[in-house]
């Protein structure tokens, strides 16, 4: 709805399942080699920081130029791209 509360739980859950998702990645990449963990720490993080710069960029474009229905084109080519 829209309510303060509502928005603040959606916060919350968003932030929490985004930690859960960098700590199950980050077991992930790790286990890979565990004699250089730092490097390929580093390199997730970079990585990591490059997509998010770039989706925030993307996602303020996409809503300047056609709002709401920007953003979700936004989302609906992204999934189409990075299916498995």
């Amino acid at each position: 709805g829209n309510t303060y509360e509502g928005m603040i739980a959606g916060i919350i859950l968003i932030d929490t399942g985004q930690q859960f998702i960098g700590v199950a990645n980050q077991s992930t990449i790790l286990a890979l080699n565990t004699q250089a963990s730092s490097r390929i720490n580093t390199v997730y993080m970079t990585v990591y920081f490059i997509g998010g710069s770039l989706g925030t960029f993307a996602a303020g474009q996409c809503w300047e130029w056609l709002g709401w229905n920007g953003i979700s084109l936004l989302v609906l080519a992204t999934l189409t791209l990075c299916r498995k």
